[in-house]
């Protein structure tokens, strides 16, 4: 038996502060105010909506159900695990509202063994609960018994995201007028393309595209676009003379269509020790027009890097100044460290004004967020927000941040600071989690929070395509090795979504692999070796000689996922030291040319020193 409520509660309790999953610290509380749907509007009346001097709205903890409705949500929960429907029945007349119903009727529905729902049962579900996260399940299993004969029931509302934020400057390139089998005949030569240089076949690639029927089929600007990617194959295959000279040729017809051709050619150039000519490759780079920011603070950096050793100190800080204007990338932190600039990040928390969650409030996605919250299933309240945030109106963004702070919700945090286009929400960008590996944290909890937040941005029950899984994105074969456990491959690999668990392996992983790494504890190394596999990192090593620059063997590693995954991972710590307050050992080592090795900062136990 349900009944379906009229209103919904919520309160708003004035807090002295609020930090990030920290407890406020003092409340005034209000009374709980139930209302119809609709008439938010009159939840928080004028004499009780408190405004500072400055004229914004104080810090308020919002949280939608009653503490008596949350322990009568937690037990509905808990018996109808056991199928036990008459006493759920009981309990549920007990609510003062019924924002979780969905939940409840949704768990009842599709319980494994002690229900069987009838098809007007998931019919009237979807009618009321389009948006839920598990919609789709319900239609789907509603499709499967809905009566010949009977209408089919509402559909689930489909997944909607948020465009990304334009990174590009002054894109105006208009791109040549095609027919579709024009088109079609283009992307089959890109393919065909990559997968020769796939297989490490750079010339084929280049005899390829030079048969008079591949080049009638391109434009310029496409051929050279092939071009300039058969040059970045011959660098990474170390053959860099090839390499310049494939790249010059791209950069002197279509640099302003074809900008990475210079970073390419700068590379090659710097490799062959021809630093003034890697100085302008660099620079055009960092000038162009058409490139996203992350980009040109990789040429900007690396033109400071040629112009110090060709001895020209003049045009250094210039070229740091560009690339620090992308605070946030990894050239861009190690430009800003080098000009002493360690004060570049906003870490203030958004505070939760009353008229930013009376405005949240009026989605029925966020109420749903914070009463399960309320109740500790953080996961399926970050799963709400998340799925909801692009039905939620962008000027919102900045509350619906500080609402996640407040819930501890890392994963919304980021997914919203990452797809706004307001400013100052760095907070937001690097969320600060309460997940703790089962036996405490063994090496610093910025390291974690890095990898954390480049494998799963803090999904706890994130799973890629070849199958890994949580936070830490372990593989079940790894999490069987590091914890010497076979099922872990099998029947047990769902502990792997277990945040403690999934911490307290891959925390042990990265000490293996810090012990292994030449040197010990070689950040780059290790994050090569967890990306790539110690195999590749193997493979890749041996090709080093004992001068080779760090950062060039970053550009050079075969694999482009892990030249991005290694320059995110080091990012992420770097930053997440600033937000924490601590020195950054790495970062000065990598930003003077060395290979940054792991010192704990944090961690202090002697026994968690990588020797």
């Amino acid at each position: 038996m349900f009944s379906r409520f009229s209103g919904y509660c919520w309160v708003l309790r004035e807090c002295g502060s609020v930090r990030a999953g920290i407890a406020t610290l003092g409340f005034v509380a209000m009374s709980a105010l139930c209302a119809p749907y609709g008439a938010a509007e009159q939840l928080l009346p004028g004499s009780i909506s408190p405004v500072t001097a400055s004229g914004t709205d104080r810090a308020y903890e919002a949280s939608i159900l009653q503490n008596n409705d949350v322990e009568l949500y937690r037990k509905i929960f808990d018996v109808q695990q056991r199928g036990d429907w008459p006493q759920a029945d009981r309990l549920v007349t007990q609510l003062a509202d019924d924002v979780l119903i969905g939940y409840v009727k949704f768990q009842r529905y599709m319980h494994p063994t002690a229900y069987k729902s009838k098809f007007s049962e998931l019919r009237d579900w979807m009618a009321s609960y389009a948006d839920h996260p598990e919609a789709a399940r319900i239609y789907k299993l509603a499709m499967k018994r809905k009566p010949a004969g009977s209408a089919s029931p509402n559909k689930a509302l489909p997944r909607k995201y948020r465009p990304e934020p334009n990174k590009i400057v002054n894109l105006t390139f208009a791109k040549q007028r095609r027919s579709a089998s024009q088109r079609r005949r283009v992307a089959e030569i890109n393919r065909y393309v990559k997968s020769l240089l796939a297989r490490e076949r750079p010339t084929q690639s280049l005899n390829h595209i030079n048969q008079a029927d591949i080049r009638n089929a391109l434009t310029p600007l496409e051929y050279d676009q092939l071009l300039s990617w058969i040059a970045a194959q011959y660098l990474l295959e170390k053959v860099p003379e090839k390499a310049l000279r494939t790249a010059q040729e791209v950069a002197g017809r279509s640099r302003k269509g074809v900008p990475l051709a210079d970073w390419t050619a700068g590379l090659a150039a710097w490799q062959l020790g021809r630093y003034e000519l890697a100085a302008e490759h660099f620079d055009a780079l960092a000038y162009a027009p058409y490139v996203r920011h992350p980009t040109r603070a990789s040429g900007a950096y690396w033109a400071a890097r040629a112009y110090l050793v060709t001895q020209k100190p003049d045009k250094v800080a210039s070229r740091l100044e560009i690339a620090a204007q992308t605070p946030l990338s990894f050239y861009g932190v190690l430009a800003n460290r080098q000009l002493g600039n360690d004060h570049a990040y906003d870490w203030e928390v958004p505070a939760l004004g009353q008229s930013g969650a009376q405005r949240l409030f009026e989605y029925p996605v966020v109420r749903r967020a914070v009463a399960l919250a309320q109740l500790g299933r953080t996961r399926e309240a970050e799963t709400e927000l998340r799925r909801g945030h692009a039905y939620i109106d962008d000027s919102l963004d900045k509350h619906l941040v500080a609402l996640a702070a407040q819930w501890d919700l890392p994963a919304t945090q980021l997914q919203v600071a990452e797809y706004t286009t307001s400013t100052g929400l760095e907070a937001g960008l690097f969320p600060i989690p309460s997940f703790v590996p089962r036996s405490g944290f063994q090496i610093d909890p910025a390291l974690l929070y890095a990898f954390m937040r480049k494998e799963s941005k803090f999904v706890t029950d994130a799973k890629s395509w070849a199958g890994a899984r949580g936070l830490m994105q372990l593989m079940p074969r790894t999490a069987s090795y590091v914890a010497n456990d076979s099922s872990l491959r099998g029947s047990q690999r769902h502990k792997l979504f277990d945040p403690g668990f999934n911490l307290e392996l891959g925390q042990k992983y990265l000490k293996q692999l810090m012990s292994s790494a030449q040197p010990k504890g070689n950040l780059f190394m290790v994050t090569v070796a967890y990306n790539g596999g110690p195999g590749n990192l193997r493979k890749w090593r041996n090709e080093l000689s004992s001068n080779t620059d760090p950062l060039f063997f970053i550009e050079t590693i075969p694999s482009r996922e892990t030249r991005a995954f290694i320059e995110e991972v080091l990012t992420n710590l770097w930053i997440y030291r600033y937000r924490l307050g601590q020195e950054a050992p790495t970062l000065e080592a990598a930003a003077a040319g060395k290979w940054p090795v792991y010192t704990p900062v944090q961690i202090k136990d002697d026994r968690l020193v990588i020797r």
